[in-house]
């Protein structure tokens, strides 16, 4: 897969602040990884969402100073604390995906800021959910590989090495 194959399967469902035009211009690879079982559940549960925490906990935005971001696996610990929307959102995902027999399947978009940390791109309420629900999950994780900068997408400000 390539720039242009992951722009035409996630670009209408990403709602994230990227920077497309940046992302050409910085030759983006990308990489896709596709994982089942326990491995799916790891991965899935350490990926990062694009929610953020203040440091008491409660929901914050991106940008707000002193937040942080929150892996699927501490949004899903925290979810009583989210706004509404977003709770019932992942609640009625994670009561579908605990009734499902069938692995669920997911296709997400991320971009790789090192080579473990993702941010999701897209279906942040879905990976919550099916972490929550402890759901048998086929992984398919498409990442976009590039600098950890700001100016492609502003919530790699979290995850930029400091100039030494």
């Amino acid at each position: 897969m390539d720039l242009d194959d992951f722009a035409t399967r996630f670009r209408s469902d990403i709602r994230a602040q990227l920077d497309w035009a940046c992302l050409a211009k910085v030759h983006t690879r990308v990489r896709v990884e596709v994982l089942t079982r326990d491995a799916a559940k790891r991965r899935l549960a350490d990926l990062f969402t694009v929610w953020y925490a203040d440091p008491a906990g409660a929901n914050s935005s991106w940008d707000a100073p002193d937040s942080r971001p929150l892996s699927v696996a501490a949004a899903a610990r925290t979810l009583p604390s989210w706004p509404e929307e977003r709770r019932n959102t992942v609640t009625a995902l994670t009561q579908a995906f605990a009734v499902d027999t069938e692995p669920l399947r997911l296709m997400l978009p991320a971009y790789r800021v090192d080579e473990r940390r993702c941010v999701l791109l897209d279906g942040n309420h879905r990976a919550v959910a099916a972490h929550r629900a402890d759901a048998d999950v086929h992984l398919s994780l498409c990442s976009l590989s590039g600098p950890a900068c700001e100016s492609i997408l502003p919530d790699l400000r979290h995850y930029a090495a400091p100039l030494s």
